[in-house]
């Protein structure tokens, strides 16, 4: 792609015209649910606090089942709810 200041004076003109004429998006269907949007977490990266609470002894057994990292696989639960939940209030 070119820099601006590459661009001809023809080029610009042509580039000034298409500014003119809007877009028609009437061809793209509008969407309106999210819900199955995944949404990750860019240049953030959250601080970890140890924390102690109480959770039911079978469900400790199925999440420690699921292998390494249960608690991350805990953690990722939980926010996916909770940014559910907060979506829901829009």
């Amino acid at each position: 792609m070119k820099n601006t200041l590459d661009l001809t004076s023809e080029e610009i003109k042509e580039l000034e015209e298409l500014k003119k004429h809007p877009v028609d998006y009437s061809d793209i269907p509008e969407t309106l649910d999210f819900s199955k949007a995944k949404f990750k977490y860019y240049n953030i990266t959250p601080k970890k606090e140890p924390i102690t609470f109480r959770l039911d002894a079978d469900l400790i057994a199925v999440m420690k089942g699921t292998g390494k990292g249960y608690q991350t696989k805990v953690n990722e639960i939980l926010r996916n709810y909770f940014m559910d939940q907060s979506l829901k209030k829009i």
